[in-house]
């Protein structure tokens, strides 16, 4: 499902990207302390769960509101 409102839509990917950066934080955490089969145990999980928030739920909302896309992201079509 694929918020109609702009407002939910923005409420729903600030919460999806804080989640993500959580999500990087406790990454930074498990590498300092897990040995180091664990931690690529839980690499894989965390890169499985941020692309699944990314592809499932984010894509389609800065599709439907692009203005919501992080200007990182958008690669400055600009440019040229």
């Amino acid at each position: 499902m694929i918020p109609r409102s702009a407002q939910l839509a923005t409420e729903v990917t600030k919460a999806g990207e804080t989640f993500i950066a959580a999500l990087g934080a406790a990454l930074m955490v498990a590498k300092a302390s897990t040995t180091p089969e664990e931690f690529e145990q839980f690499k894989r999980a965390v890169g499985q769960v941020i692309g699944t928030v990314e592809v499932d739920l984010l894509w389609p909302l800065y599709k439907q509101f692009p203005e919501l896309e992080p200007p990182a992201l958008r690669g400055d079509k600009n440019d040229g």
